[in-house]
């Protein structure tokens, strides 16, 4: 299957928006963090399955920081040095 290209400059735009790291994602999506770097660029189409994990992986990844700031904001430390 050809994947969409606008789908993955999504992803990627929304994984910098948030400031998660590329390696973090590569992690929590068990995909090679070379080859995330290549699927960012354009270099190489996903598999479904990646672009499955990917996409669960950066909502998991969000939704964490989120919760992370959230405790943050209630123990009174400023959100903008949560990072």
């Amino acid at each position: 299957m050809l994947f969409p290209s606008h789908m993955l400059n999504e992803l990627r735009s929304k994984r910098i928006a948030a400031e998660i790291p590329a390696t973090l994602l590569a992690a929590k999506a068990r995909i090679n963090r070379s080859r995330l770097s290549n699927l960012e660029r354009g270099y190489v189409q996903p598999t479904d399955e990646e672009l499955q994990r990917l996409a669960r992986a950066l909502e998991e990844l969000i939704r964490a920081k989120m919760v992370i700031q959230k405790a943050a904001v209630a123990v009174g430390w400023p959100i903008g040095e949560v990072r």
